[in-house]
């Protein structure tokens, strides 16, 4: 392997490595480390002889460390785009399951089962859509094309990739209220029926009623919505490979 190829691998190797250390998972927990170099290496073994590259080597080993910089950053960037859909889910779920008056866990980190079951069956639908919908063909095809746009050993963002990350991260917010909205339209007409009630009927145990009516109405609620979270998840994740490259220079 000649000294061109050899850096072709280490760069295509790095994006990489970004890329699927943030890429969403099935189960929504993050990949063995030993799997995920494992993946980057296969990668880069696969595509560093197809891909542009540098047509240059650095020059000293301040360069090396820009462009290994260079291409770290941009993988995490790439993988950041396609880890907000996962993010909104579990937003959503959380919204949703203190809607329907179950407890939860407040925090931003990925739902664990035991102790939000709700978000975390949630995400895991989302990773096994993620997967029917071809989403990961579609990123890896990203993942190949965006060295046609930042060859490897010069990566570098375009200059609208700072608004493209900040519309994912709003987005974030938006798609998750989209979501879990019939629940908390539902949260808001149980709590004004019952309060209209007790106020009527001021011997009524309202709260015990209403919580339990909350919960029955909102798992059948949830049993009738998969239709409605999937086509928003469908729809994300047709658009994911086009949001990924809206990072790069495209001209």
């Amino acid at each position: 392997m000649s000294t061109v190829y050899l850096f072709t691998w280490l760069m295509v190797a790095l994006r990489a490595a970004g890329i699927v250390a943030i890429l969403p998972t099935l189960g929504g927990q993050p990949l063995p480390p030993a799997l995920r170099v494992a993946l980057s290496i296969g990668l880069a073994t696969i595509l560093y002889g197809l891909v542009p590259h540098a047509e240059q080597l650095p020059p000293d080993i301040v360069g090396l460390l820009f462009a290994v910089g260079g291409e770290v950053v941009l993988g995490l960037a790439m993988g950041f785009i396609g880890r907000m859909v996962f993010s909104a889910v579990e937003m959503g779920g959380r919204m949703i399951t203190q809607s329907i008056g179950l407890g939860g866990v407040p925090g931003v980190d990925t739902p664990r089962p035991g102790q939000e079951p709700l978000a975390s069956s949630l995400s895991t639908l989302a990773g096994v859509l993620f997967f029917l919908s071809g989403a990961h063909l579609g990123a890896l095809a990203a993942f190949a094309r965006s060295f046609e746009f930042a060859p490897a050993g010069l990566g570098r963002f375009g200059p609208a990739s700072a608004e493209v990350l900040i519309q994912a991260s709003q987005h974030v917010i938006e798609l998750g209220f989209r979501i879990a909205a019939p629940f908390i339209a539902l949260d808001f007409l149980v709590n004004l029926s019952f309060s209209v009630m007790g106020r009527a009927v001021p011997r009524m145990n309202v709260f015990i009623i209403s919580f339990s009516l909350r919960s029955l109405v909102g798992f059948a609620l949830l049993a009738t919505s998969g239709t409605m979270i999937a086509r928003y998840l469908w729809t994300e994740f047709d658009e994911l490979p086009i949001k990924m490259l809206e990072l790069l220079p495209l001209q």
